[in-house]
């Protein structure tokens, strides 16, 4: 049965799809575990930044999640997941049209179990699934972080990231009273950080006084390779292999191992 994990920000540009796409590829290629990527934001930044190319996407995720029965999820699941060479990751991937057909998505029966519901019938292919979400707590995020079994809260090291700790909060807590379900907190993970910067210094000390268990040890920096890598089509791991970047990303691939 694969382990699920949602990573999740109610705040954009946090490095979300940087660390669901560098954990996903490095469990897959370092401790050689069979990882499916589910990109289930719209702007399909993680599929696109292993190099696929969503424009030409055939059938994608919000095929899947508008499948009328379960035989039909089965088959456009099979048609969806873009499987890679044995040590990379496979990817189920999206594009904007996932944003199009939201409204019709929201009003399947069962819309917030969509996504755990299609999972189900690939669970024992792989040892792991990481999803990236949308930052937003819209049917996307609700089905993501109900089908998941913990989350990853990436938080950039700004006074803008600090507030959005507030909203992802509140978010677990919308999940936790009006779906019944329990969001846990794999943990919380430092990104962006510029030990040069007061502001970035600030933040983490508050954060690791806050969250305290709950926040990861590793911190992520802010590097141009990090950035750099989508460009590419790769991970940090194929873009700067002895790089900060990829040294941290590795040290929180094990970290949260550990965890698990």
């Amino acid at each position: 049965m694969a382990y699920k994990i949602a990573i999740f920000n109610m705040k954009g540009g946090v490095g979300k799809s940087a660390t669901a796409t560098n954990l996903a590829d490095g469990i897959s290629r370092f401790h050689h575990k069979k990882v499916l990527l589910v990109d289930i934001d719209p702007q399909g930044t993680s599929s696109a930044s292993l190099g696929i190319e969503i424009w030409k996407l055939e059938t994608q995720l919000k095929d899947v999640l508008q499948s009328d029965s379960p035989s039909e999820r089965k088959q456009r699941l099979k048609q969806a997941i873009i499987k890679r060479d044995s040590h990379q990751v496979d990817v189920l991937p999206s594009n904007i049209l996932l944003a199009v057909e939201e409204l019709q998505i929201s009003g399947l029966p069962g819309r917030e179990n969509l996504l755990k519901r299609t999972l189900s019938e690939i669970d024992s292919e792989y040892d792991f699934i990481l999803i990236d979400c949308p930052p937003n707590i819209g049917v996307f995020s609700i089905n993501a972080l109900k089908a998941s079994d913990s989350v990853i809260v990436p938080v950039d090291m700004s006074y803008v990231g600090l507030l959005g700790v507030q909203g992802v909060e509140y978010a677990f807590n919308l999940v936790k009273n009006f779906l019944d379900h329990e969001v846990n907190v794999l943990g919380v993970l430092a990104t962006k950080f510029d030990g040069r910067q007061k502001i970035s210094k600030d933040v983490l000390t508050y954060l690791q006084e806050y969250f305290q268990e709950s926040m990861f040890k590793t911190i992520i920096p802010i590097t141009v390779r990090i950035s750099e890598a989508p460009s590419f089509g790769v991970s940090i791991f194929d873009h700067d292999p002895k790089g900060a970047g990829a040294k941290a990303y590795r040290e929180l691939m094990n970290e949260l191992l550990q965890r698990i």
